[in-house]
């Protein structure tokens, strides 16, 4: 269960964007973005952010059922900054909560709670984002989603006994999935989610 001393250590998505942007320009950034390939990521990672955030349509049914949350809730979303699937993903779900002013988003860097991370695996995973929703009243868990869409998700299952295929390809391919999909798969996964949050 997550506790008041990790939701008052969480930030917000504007201070994790600006967590973002100090880390591409500190000259010396800390591990594990002192090695280039990751800081790499992480640039592309900012600009996805900033396109997902700055172009998402929320479907009517979904910003319906947003609107319609009268408990208040705490989203508590476990990321960090190097990772492409949170790149696509955060920025979304931040758009999904501004609907609602009952929906509180509050971001945990995994890296540095990994206490946290550790109660919430997936399939004994540390994989991310993770999307935790509570009560705000208690820290009482309603539900859980992530690390990504389940069409994607297919997508990298298939990729881990794929040796022909680069490294480089894989990454490329599933970011032009989301691309592609705007979003879309993740709003319908969330439209049914919702639906059972509530009751």
């Amino acid at each position: 269960m997550i506790t008041k001393t990790q939701i008052d250590k969480a930030i917000t998505y504007a201070q994790y964007i600006e967590l973002t942007k100090s880390i591409i320009t500190n000259p010396f950034p800390p591990a594990p973005y002192d090695n280039e390939k990751m800081l790499r990521y992480t640039v592309e990672n900012l600009a996805r952010m900033e396109r997902v955030y700055n172009s998402i349509a929320i479907e009517q049914k979904l910003y319906n059922l947003l609107s319609s949350i009268s408990e208040k809730w705490i989203w508590v979303i476990v990321t960090e900054p190097w990772c492409g699937d949170a790149s696509q993903i955060v920025p979304a779900l931040c758009a999904f909560a501004e609907v609602n002013e009952n929906i509180d988003v509050k971001l945990i860097l995994r890296d540095t709670n990994l206490d946290l991370m550790d109660a919430y695996l997936t399939n004994g995973g540390r994989s991310i984002p993770k999307l935790i929703c509570v009560k705000a009243e208690n820290f009482e868990d309603v539900g859980t989603w992530g690390p990504r869409p389940q069409e994607v998700q297919l997508i990298v299952d298939m990729f881990k006994n794929d040796t022909a295929t680069s490294f480089g390809q894989k990454v490329r391919q599933i970011h032009q999935w989301y691309d592609d999909n705007k979003s879309a798969a993740l709003q319908e996964e969330f439209i049914a989610l919702l639906q059972e949050w509530k009751t």
